[in-house]
């Protein structure tokens, strides 16, 4: 789990009213509290020339800090503010607060446009530190700062090569890089063959027998059991060994093909906290990955089956590897054989209809060679199971848009997309603009 650290420096001038602005800086800090972001410098004082905000800045970014807010205490001068981060480079705020002794809103104003004429990226933010609408732009901007900065010391583990003719799967591991900092790491299927081949029959019976007790039917041979739980433990064994913080796996071909489906054993991980995909789609993957820091959950990934455009309404659909955790309950999945379209050793998957709740889509792509981002809200609704298995007996999502699902149709680029539970879209887009990514937004 992505743990959010930021530093909070309040800036003043000597003959100000530095009383206000003390006040100011004391309640922000409560308020960062409440909401559970930690302030790397809680102990910092009220600032009045530039050396010190200088010194509380290297402070911050010494003790791990991933953005940084200045809280314009009063007025204040520009210069201050901008010769401490002319060079920094995480993502920093102004805060002005809409008080009028206290002359804050116009040192907030007058900084924002020093930066903007120097072309220097920040946010601004402007309310009271009991402002709720205030407090959420903060802790969605420092959420967004966090990701951006783990995403720059993640390793993607890459299992085979692009599946199915799917173009829009396969990405650039230099340009991954350059964006996002994220080490692409190809490794043959064959490494992970010869890793379940090799895992103690006793182990994957004793986890098989698990299975079975843990979901609400298993409708599959013991020895296909047996063969979802070997590459389970597989996959743990590659992720340990290259240190990967997100792994995706070809599957569908060959190694479905000549041993068994990988779904049962990506749901199973997911459900740990390993970020995990299939059909090789690395921008899924790193979509999964800043869904799931967001959202503190899985995130679902698969097809965007068909887009109801007048009842507004998205189905989306995955061959068998949806997370367990976003079922109402493991009583309500079934595991089931794997559609024998899919590869002649099956294997297993998942069956289900995800819960009801608030979900965001946050789908990376691209356009020309150009990443973008289609974000998009909706609310999830469920189905009677018959309804999924008329379609296929494979994990679904119902997901009511809250856009024009015409102009979300139209901005799918993939047979893939993502989404995670929650209310993230402000979030993304600032994550985006960190990342200098198109965000597309409704």
């Amino acid at each position: 789990m992505i743990k959010v650290k930021t530093g909070l420096v309040c800036v003043g001038l000597d003959g100000e009213r530095n009383d206000l602005g003390g006040q100011f800086h004391e309640a922000a800090k409560r308020a960062f509290k409440n909401i559970g972001i930690e302030i790397v410098n809680p102990d910092s004082t009220f600032t009045l020339t530039g050396e010190d905000v200088k010194d509380q800045t290297e402070e911050c970014l010494s003790s791990g800090a991933q953005s940084i807010v200045y809280l314009a205490g009063t007025w204040l001068l520009a210069c201050h503010v901008v010769d401490a981060v002319r060079e920094i480079k995480v993502p920093f705020g102004i805060w002005g607060i809409p008080e009028a002794a206290s002359f804050s809103s116009v040192g907030a104003n007058v900084l924002h446009g020093t930066l903007d004429e120097m072309g220097i990226s920040h946010w601004l933010f402007y309310g009271m530190p009991d402002d709720r609408d205030v407090l959420e732009h903060i802790e969605n901007f420092t959420k967004a700062a966090a990701v951006k900065s783990s995403l720059a010391h993640t390793r993607m583990g890459v299992l085979g090569g692009r599946a199915i003719s799917a173009y829009p799967t396969a990405a650039d591991p230099v340009q991954i890089k350059k964006i996002f900092g994220t080490e692409v790491e190809h490794i043959d299927q064959m490494v992970l063959l010869k890793k379940a081949e090799n895992i103690a029959e006793e182990k994957c019976q004793a986890l098989a027998g698990q299975i079975r007790e843990k979901y609400g039917s298993v409708d599959v041979p013991e020895e296909t059991l047996k063969k979802c739980a070997s590459i389970y433990y597989a996959l743990k064994e590659i992720i340990e060994e290259y240190s990967l913080h997100m792994v995706t796996v070809k599957c569908i071909g060959e190694f479905m093909d000549s041993y068994c489906s990988c779904c049962v054993a990506l749901s199973m991980l997911n459900d740990e906290g390993y970020i995990c995909g299939c059909q090789c789609n690395l921008n899924a993957l790193l979509s999964g990955y800043i869904l799931s820091a967001l959202s503190k959950e899985p995130h679902f990934f698969g097809d965007v089956n068909m887009v109801d455009t007048k009842e507004g309404a998205a189905r989306m659909i995955h061959c068998g590897s949806g997370p367990g955790k976003l079922a109402e309950s493991y009583k309500d999945i079934d595991i089931v054989e794997q559609y024998e379209y899919m590869g002649a050793g099956r294997g297993a998957c998942t069956l289900f209809c995800l819960k009801e709740g608030d979900v965001t889509f946050g789908t990376l792509g691209r356009k020309n060679g150009e990443y973008v981002m289609n974000i998009a809200k909706g609310r999830a609704f469920k189905k009677p199971k018959e309804e999924l298995k008329a379609v296929r007996t494979w994990v679904q999502a119902f997901i009511r848009l809250q856009c024009d699902p015409m102009e979300f149709y139209r901005n799918l680029r993939c047979n893939h997309s993502v989404f995670g539970y929650g209310s993230h879209e402000e979030a993304l887009v600032m994550l985006c603009e960190m990342l200098g990514i198109q965000a597309i937004t409704y």
